[in-house]
């Protein structure tokens, strides 16, 4: 487990941006103090309405560079048509045809 010092700081930090970035992994860190950084992320959220979005700008390391995204919808009431209709600025944007009360469950990665 890393330790910081509680002040914000990031568990893993870059310096410039990379124009090519490959093979590299960040999952599952544990730190006390420290805001997590990651190359894979998991997300959730949940409303009553036609798109949903799901940010991932707080934990994930590098600026639009999400590669994979596996989603799930789930609701109570019926199984709308829905999509994923959008990933930039490493956020996920799930659209459907109509407004329903709904969880949406959000898997992304940069490998």
């Amino acid at each position: 487990m890393f330790f910081g010092s509680g002040k914000g700081i990031d568990i893993v930090q870059i310096n410039e941006n990379f124009g090519n970035i490959d093979q590299v992994v960040i999952d599952r860190n544990n730190a006390l103090g420290m805001n997590l950084k990651a190359t894979v992320a998991r997300g959730f959220t949940q409303g009553n309405r036609t798109s949903w979005s799901v940010d991932f700008n707080w934990v994930l390391l590098f600026l639009d560079r999400i590669r994979h995204v596996q989603y799930s919808l789930s609701s109570s009431e019926s199984f709308p048509n829905h999509a994923l209709r959008n990933v930039s600025g490493n956020r996920v944007l799930v659209e459907s045809n109509v407004a329903l009360p709904v969880d949406v469950y959000v898997t992304v990665d940069k490998v």
